[in-house]
């Protein structure tokens, strides 16, 4: 019965390791931290400590301005990343799928891709105003370039001999396009929107700092520039905790949509 039992709990731990590994080496971490931060070997003043962080995230909760600026960071990204999405996986089909419109697309999506797009905020903020439009384009451009590129890549790799069976049974370009090369591309398409995800979060924070006066990008600057070390370490770790849930949830989409994908 006992070898039963530890034969489970193996079983069990072998599962599920990664994650046990992984929060168990936050908490050392959490823990080495408040130990150096009250032997005073840290200068709490510059890299705050837990439980002043923790202090600190309770009583902006029961204010309520966290959940505020969390609601507008996240309108934000969820506007800017399913505009990326959309448009950057309709771009890339098409891109891969006609070669002319390719060669025409090829040089700009490069363009993009090699230039560092935070050179074009001050553009958007004369073209747009400060605010919500500014963050919304750069959370967009941050996020729409790699998807594209992946979705361009896995469309261009789809099975030569699925499209020459396809095209044998009389099938239109248009149903090779939705039931042979998309299926085909999706596990680039989800690596895209995993960068996306990370990029236009990245975007839609850096626009909130500089453009807005809301959201935890705001937060950020504003609790930065006033040396309030603990606030800010509030809002940075529930934009790390919302990066990590959106990746990780695409990841669970990755898996689902695995056997929809053509076999060759």
């Amino acid at each position: 019965m006992r070898n039963s039992q530890t034969s489970k709990w193996f079983r069990w731990y072998h599962k599920s390791e990664q994650l046990i590994l992984g929060f168990t080496g936050m908490i050392l971490v959490v823990a080495v931290w408040q130990m150096a931060s009250a032997l005073g070997w840290i200068n709490t003043f510059l890299v705050s400590s837990p439980s002043q962080i923790l202090s600190s995230a309770i009583e902006q909760t029961t204010k309520g301005a966290i959940w505020a600026d969390f609601q507008v960071t996240a309108i934000e990204f969820i506007i800017a990343f399913g505009i990326s999405a959309v448009i950057g996986i309709l771009c890339g089909l098409v891109m891969g799928w006609y070669r002319h419109i390719e060669y025409v697309a090829d040089p700009f999506l490069w363009f993009f891709y090699s230039t560092p797009l935070i050179a074009f905020y001050p553009l958007f903020v004369m073209w747009l105003g400060l605010g919500f439009k500014t963050v919304v384009m750069m959370g967009f451009l941050m996020a729409v370039i790699p998807i594209t590129i992946n979705t361009f890549a896995g469309a261009k790799g789809t099975n030569p001999i699925l499209i020459r069976a396809a095209r044998s049974f009389g099938a239109t370009n248009r149903q090779m396009l939705l039931k042979i090369s998309l299926p085909s591309a999706l596990p680039m398409i989800v690596t895209g929107c995993r960068i996306g995800v990370e990029r236009s979060l990245i975007g839609v924070i850096v626009g909130e700092m500089f453009s807005s006066n809301s959201g935890l990008g705001f937060r950020i600057s504003y609790y930065g520039s006033r040396l309030q070390t603990a606030n800010l370490f509030v809002s940075l770790v529930l934009v790390v905790l919302f990066g990590l849930i959106l990746t990780q949830l695409i990841r669970l989409v990755e898996a689902r949509l695995q056997n929809w994908q053509p076999k060759s």
